[in-house]
């Protein structure tokens, strides 16, 4: 059996049933190509028709291999453990961002192991990650001002085009392709820089606040570009 129980605004937990001493085809649990530690996986183990207790002091393991052949492994003993643990008498692990960067179906397994390092159960489910509309998950998780930020921090250089257009060279790491679209990416263009000339002939600039960009001149009047944390 599995359910979907919405939690808070961010997690979803996904309940399932586990026998500890029968034979019982895997549960697949669905995930979205690129979930972002959004989604827990909870089990509750149960021997014949009664649920399991758990022993105190149990460790817990979950690992499995990526349809690329990358292998992924999880224990309740790591230094710094926001993964997998025991809760309530029954298995809390967390889909992680490496469980879903490949899309296709694979089995996860867990193992239940006492303090003296005996096996007390193990168990699998199928998990699912089903394909993003694309593969980009830069642009696919980006807001303006990440993009924004990724822009500032990547540029390059800036300069002035022959017909007097002022130019900006910058990776942003959203690796828009050629022919692409992208209306946020479009915002950063059309908002980040309008230069003028006012009334005394002195060159002015407006950026967008969430660039952090900064404009100046210097004694021999070169153009200094600044950039400043709007974190």
């Amino acid at each position: 059996m599995a359910s979907n129980i919405f939690h808070g605004l961010l997690s979803i937990y996904q309940d399932i049933d586990l026998a500890l001493t029968e034979h019982q085809v895997p549960p697949v649990v669905h995930v979205k190509q690129f979930d972002h530690r959004s989604r827990k996986v909870r089990c509750t183990l149960y021997q014949g028709a009664a649920e399991y207790q758990i022993p105190e002091g149990a460790v817990l393991t979950y690992s499995g291999t990526r349809p690329d052949g990358q292998l992924f492994h999880y224990t309740s003993e790591a230094l710094e453990n926001d993964k997998v643990g025991i809760v309530d008498n029954r298995l809390v692990i967390t889909v992680t961002d490496f469980m879903t960067r490949i899309s296709g179906r694979f089995p996860v397994d867990l193992i239940l192991i006492d303090t003296d390092g005996d096996v007390l159960g193990s168990f699998s489910f199928t998990l699912y990650v089903q394909q993003a509309a694309m593969a980009n998950r830069n642009l696919l998780t980006a807001t303006y001002a990440a993009i924004a930020k990724a822009f500032r921090l990547g540029i390059r250089r800036i300069f002035t085009t022959d017909d007097g257009y002022l130019g900006v060279e910058s990776d942003d790491g959203i690796n828009l392709g050629v022919g692409s679209s992208s209306d946020l990416v479009d915002r950063v263009e059309e908002k980040m820089v309008e230069a003028s000339i006012n009334s005394e002939g002195v060159m002015e600039f407006e950026t967008d606040d969430v660039l952090g960009l900064a404009f100046s001149m210097d004694g021999e009047g070169r153009l200094i570009v600044t950039y400043e944390d709007t974190e």
